[in-house]
């Protein structure tokens, strides 16, 4: 997802620009993560993330110098709560629909790879070519698959969509196609492999957008079970931390908070922290009910 609140969006354009001028040789740190995951099934081995900008770790505070390490999204706070070896392949502005092929409407993950590659600066937290499904078919039929595959995808058609001039029939289109791109990305990377816990990770509802979102949540929640894999309901732990701190996911410090006082769509650490604690506790579900 690449939209901001209030109007505080950036285009595309002036995003690769800003990635590829403001690129320095320096080496990012990152800090601590969360507190240790809950207890459960072990899951150990290899961790292979897909999806857009909240799976990377977006944060526009930290676009300038643009440096992968900064960016600390899910897979890097589950990485440090487990045993698992994580790679991470989310791309800024990736569409479901262009996670599994290089022709498909996209919303600058495309433009910006082969900027960053133009220009010679690592650009994500993972190179790879291709497409995400490609990467992640690739490491599930090597020599040591993953144990855990995350998709989070489908707020990039959302965008598109919401800055464009009829959003509702807009919506009526690109949801069916996200429905299906996810659900062949889960399909193709669980077939056969038993030991290989897909899930698809759903959106949290951003004040104002709440409509469309839930909209967007029932399109990935059909991919999931038309695909056989689990789901991970982000929105329902967002909102109950916000209420647990009166307040909404701006005000409570979920979102990340821009210079003018308003609010990114991006999850903070905070907020991070939530899903990756929601993604562990349903693939260590998905282990105990012994279900691909």
């Amino acid at each position: 997802m690449t939209t901001k609140l209030k109007g505080c969006s950036r285009t595309t354009r002036a995003w690769i620009t800003a990635v590829a001028i403001g690129l320095v040789a320096v080496v990012g740190s990152v800090s601590e993560g969360v507190a240790g995951a809950s207890g459960g099934p072990a899951l150990e081995g290899g961790y292979v993330a897909l999806g857009d900008s909240v799976p990377f770790g977006f944060s526009p505070l930290l676009e300038d110098p643009w440096v992968p390490a900064r960016f600390v999204g899910y897979p890097e706070l589950i990485a440090r709560q487990t045993a698992l070896t994580t790679t991470n392949l989310a791309c800024p502005g990736q569409t479901a629909q262009a996670m599994i092929s290089r022709t498909a409407v996209d919303n600058g993950c495309f433009d910006a790879r082969r900027a960053a590659q133009d220009a010679g600066f690592r650009l994500l937290h993972t190179d790879y070519s291709g497409t995400q499904l490609k990467a992640a078919l690739e490491a599930v039929h090597s020599s040591a698959p993953p144990s855990l595959i995350t998709i989070q995808a489908g707020g990039n058609e959302l965008s598109l969509c919401l800055g464009g001039p009829a959003p509702g029939r807009c919506l009526d289109d690109a949801l069916p196609r996200v429905t299906e791109s996810l659900r062949l990305a889960a399909a193709r990377l669980s077939a056969g492999e038993a030991r290989v816990r897909v899930v698809l990770v759903g959106y949290h509802l951003v004040p104002g957008l709440e409509a469309q979102i839930i909209r967007l949540n029932r399109a990935i929640e059909r991919a999931a079970r038309e695909a056989h894999v689990a789901l991970v309901d982000t929105a329902r732990p967002f909102d109950r931390y916000a209420r647990q701190h009166h307040g909404d996911l701006c005000t409570t410090g979920l979102l990340i908070v821009l210079p003018d006082g308003s609010c990114d769509l991006h999850p903070t650490r905070i907020g991070q922290g939530l899903i990756a604690s929601a993604v562990l506790a349903a693939a260590r579900d998905d282990l105990s009910s012994g279900t691909a």
